[in-house]
């Protein structure tokens, strides 16, 4: 089989949807060796990860515009290599193709939360998808609850919508040993008890609540600290730094940015408490990537939160300050409980695995390019 891959995802610093395309190409390449993969993309890739090596590079240089070019010039490239099938894993696909197709969306956010979006993006998706989606040959979505979502709105029919589970990274466990957890505390600063947020730092995931919360509990009396991970997203421009600073929160709120993917695990290790209230998620993967390390977690009863984390997280309604608050002051004063939390969660996260990701992605390929995609 010949599939030929919207490599853009994996361009730059990678972001959740590049994160889930890495992973989920290279565990193809590793099940299936025998298949040949064409990475497609409007501008040259940096050296990619060795389990991607099989894959074959096919860039331009058309840095002009991702969404002109695969539009207008992807097309035409897909018809000059014939790929068996194509594979779409950002959202959006080019409107007119020669091929059997399939485009993961993640999720129905750019029309329940249009406002968490920026502007372009709107413009842009929110009229191309209905029609990418339904000139589709077969659609994977990552939850049950994007899942309805994407019925509902885009109006697809259920038989024609593959949910397949994300997974944790390998990698993602338990940091214990105290040498190298001391070394991580100095190397980032961390105090000995944190609330974690791991996640792009933009309006969805509900931020400044976060940090009202945390200025609520310190009014109690709970003198704990909150550690943001993550780069920026769109909309912030500042706009977290004067919540923390209104609220006097300078000396509670460390934000780190960016970390490198390898420091992550033994983050999570070191946190107390992660929080994810997040107003909307087609899945949710740092909740998961928590458990996987063995921290408890509290997270949204909203959108796929719960339906990902189960009984295994605190769930709280992410519109209230209070919820998100006393939802944290119980866990931090009762050790048991943050105890459970973690068995609960390590049993949890290994439901999930990318091995299973990409061999149930294989047999929607394999359905698809048999006429039998429903």
């Amino acid at each position: 089989m010949r599939i030929g891959f919207d490599g853009t995802p994996l361009l730059g610093q990678r972001s959740g949807v590049g994160h889930y395309t890495g992973r989920l190409l290279a565990h193809l390449v590793q099940q299936r060796p025998e298949w040949e993969y064409m990475l497609f993309s409007n501008r040259p890739f940096e050296p990619l990860e060795a389990e991607l090596a099989r894959a074959l590079p096919l860039a331009d240089n058309f840095g002009f515009s991702r969404f002109v070019w695969m539009q207008l010039i992807l097309p035409r490239i897909i018809r000059q290599r014939q790929p068996d099938l194509c594979h779409f894993p950002n959202n959006t696909a080019p409107l007119c193709l020669s091929r059997p197709s399939v485009i993961t969306i993640h999720d129905a956010s750019l029309f329940l939360h249009s406002r968490h979006h920026p502007r372009s993006r709107l413009l842009a998706l929110r009229l191309l998808l209905p029609h990418v989606a339904r000139r589709a040959t077969a659609v994977i979505t990552v939850s049950h609850h994007a899942r309805q979502d994407l019925m509902r709105i885009l109006q697809l029919p259920a038989e024609k919508i593959h949910v397949i589970h994300e997974a944790a990274p390998a990698g993602f466990q338990p940091l214990d040993d105290p040498i190298e957890r001391r070394q991580l505390r100095a190397r980032y600063n961390l105090p000995e008890q944190f609330v974690l947020f791991v996640g792009t730092m933009e309006p969805r995931k509900n931020l400044k609540r976060l940090i009202r919360a945390i200025a609520q509990l310190r009014w109690r009396g709970c003198d704990t600290r909150l550690v943001l991970v993550g780069p920026n997203g769109w909309l912030i421009n500042g706009s977290l730094d004067k919540e923390i600073e209104a609220l006097n929160l300078q000396d509670a709120v460390q934000n780190l940015g960016y970390v490198p993917q390898e420091d992550l695990p033994g983050i999570y290790s070191l946190a107390t408490i992660f929080a994810f209230p997040s107003l909307y998620e087609g899945f949710g993967l740092p909740p998961l990537e928590a458990m996987a390390c063995g921290t408890p977690v509290l997270t949204s009863r909203d959108s796929a939160m719960a339906e990902i984390c189960g009984e295994a997280a605190w769930l709280v309604d992410p519109q209230q300050e209070a919820a998100i608050a006393d939802g944290l002051a119980c866990l931090l004063a009762d050790p048991e409980r943050r105890e459970h939390l973690r068995q609960l969660g390590l049993a949890r996260a290994q439901h999930y695995s990318w091995e299973r990701t990409a061999r149930e992605t294989a047999v929607v390929y394999e359905k698809v390019l048999n006429g039998n995609h429903t």
